[in-house]
């Protein structure tokens, strides 16, 4: 029987963000004791040290994860790591395509589009990678307030409410503007040859807008955990309509009838052993605006006193316990693919 798992760990040997204190990382040292008394044997892994000219990793179980570095640079240096592995035959937990969603809304959105359940589809959103799609698009003359995010970012950065005819042609040419020399060499070069100029967009920063979900006073957070649900309600900031980065969280909240149940609808379509949710409601109804798989922001779990679980008669029962990253983080794996 071969119970191995690889651990592949960033140029700062670290895995997986903590909330202990500021750039805390997940205590390797004490996954591998975890996942040692499941019966697996850990393997700790570099990225560069992947080298698939003497190794072949095919089947083998690869533990990763994602970064969130400054425009991104080393996040796509993983992902050339991580795609090769997985066209070896590698068994990414999770899979390539919740990497591609991290840090990237228009795949993630593209990815809602392709669930089987109706239950996420009253979020409608479209992508764009220039504001010349965009206007070309029903959105740029809805009559209906819309949210217009950029390709990526946390905390709600440079999420905006567009309320006016103004805002819907203005906000969205801003967040894609990237100025580009290209253009004056082939105004040049046209002027010296005489052929046409088609010049290229200074637009082309990606981007996405939604229709807006009004009235809501904030959003609830769920991190799922296999059979393990965390939960923390976050408010609106003062005179706005975003909640992410409010800072007003409430973890003793009465979750809505029926929002467990909907946040273990979504995360039963997805191959993957943790995963974050962002769901608005609004009398008796749940929209689901963000997920993702990795690097999930760990506060609600560590900070949380209890979490939520479903009995066998199919009721949510709140239960204490002292939270453990490290913990959630194994067995959520184990018990989700257990390796033989």
């Amino acid at each position: 029987m071969n119970r191995e798992i690889i651990l592949l760990i960033d140029y700062r040997d670290q895995f997986y963000f903590s909330t202990r204190y500021r750039g805390a990382c997940a205590d390797v040292d004490k996954l591998i004791r975890y996942f040692h008394a499941a019966g697996y044997n850990l393997i700790i892994k570099h990225f560069h040290e992947i080298n698939i000219r003497e190794k072949n990793y095919k089947d083998k179980w690869i533990l990763y994860q994602s970064s969130e570095d400054p425009k991104l640079l080393y996040k796509d240096y993983l992902e050339d790591v991580l795609l090769v592995l997985e066209l070896q035959g590698a068994k990414l937990i999770p899979r390539f395509q919740y990497f591609r969603a991290h840090h990237n809304k228009v795949f993630m959105e593209l990815l809602r589009d392709l669930l089987p359940i109706t239950e996420v589809k009253n979020i409608i959103s479209r992508g764009f990678g220039t504001y010349e799609e965009y206007q070309r698009s029903d959105f740029i003359n809805s009559k209906d307030s819309i949210v217009l995010k950029p390709g990526s970012g946390t905390r709600s950065y440079k999420v905006s409410l567009l309320d006016t005819s103004i805002k819907r042609k203005r906000y969205p040419y801003k967040i894609s503007r990237i100025f580009t020399i290209d253009n004056l060499k082939l105004l040049i070069s046209k002027i010296k040859t005489g052929k046409t100029f088609i010049p290229i967009s200074n637009n082309r920063s990606k981007f996405i807008v939604q229709n807006f979900v009004p009235n809501l006073d904030g959003d609830y957070r769920i991190l799922a955990y296999g059979e393990k649900y965390y939960a923390v309600f976050r408010g609106t900031r003062d005179n706005d309509f975003r909640a992410s980065g409010s800072g007003k969280l409430d973890f003793e909240t009465k979750l809505p009838d029926g929002l467990l149940n909907y946040a273990k609808c979504v995360y039963s379509q997805f191959d993957t052993p943790f995963m974050s949710l962002d769901i608005g409601h609004d009398n008796g109804t749940f929209y689901l605006f963000e997920f993702q798989c990795l690097c999930l922001g760990q506060y609600t779990l560590e900070k949380s006193k209890f979490y939520y679980r479903q009995n066998i008669n199919n009721q949510w029962e709140q239960i204490s316990e002292i939270p453990d990253l490290e913990r959630e983080l194994s067995s959520a794996v184990i018990g989700k693919y257990p390796v033989y």
